[in-house]
């Protein structure tokens, strides 16, 4: 039987126009493109608290700075050998969305992270690494908790 590794996704977005783009993220060490997120660690209290930690740790956003919102969206998946020390574990990251259309802050990426992109919705569907995390863009989306 495999370990569940619970943790936490965050979508940000911002009106660009009057057209809402997404906050992509390239990690340094897989390659892989995705939104910012991570595994809750023994220290952590909440899911909430694992989407704040995570997102100052990649993105050096003071958890102070912005809202998140829950969501009822999960990602459910398997970890792959990109992961060497969690192949074949699950994973079940809660999804949070958060607007950054009136942030008077920087995002600078963190060395964790290759590169950080603010895409439109198409650009998204067209560069996340994996179907699954698509799939989850998607259902957020319909959600309808992003303005």
């Amino acid at each position: 039987m495999s370990d569940l590794f619970e943790g936490a996704i965050t979508i940000f977005y911002r009106d660009n126009g009057g057209e809402n783009e997404f906050l992509v993220v390239e990690n340094s060490s897989s390659g892989n493109i995705t939104f910012v997120g991570g595994a809750k660690e023994g220290f952590d209290e909440s899911l909430v608290e694992v989407a704040r930690r995570e997102n100052e740790e990649e993105l050096g956003i003071d958890p102070d700075e912005y809202e998140l919102v829950e969501t009822d969206v999960f990602h459910k998946f398997v970890f792959s050998p990109h992961k060497k020390n969690r192949v074949g574990n699950e994973g079940r990251y809660q999804v949070f969305v958060s607007d950054l259309s009136d942030a008077d802050f920087e995002i600078t990426p963190t060395d964790e992270l290759k590169n950080v992109w603010w895409m439109s919705e198409e650009e998204v569907f067209d560069n996340l690494t994996f179907d699954d995390l698509k799939d989850v863009f998607e259902r957020v989306l319909d959600e309808g908790v992003i303005a």
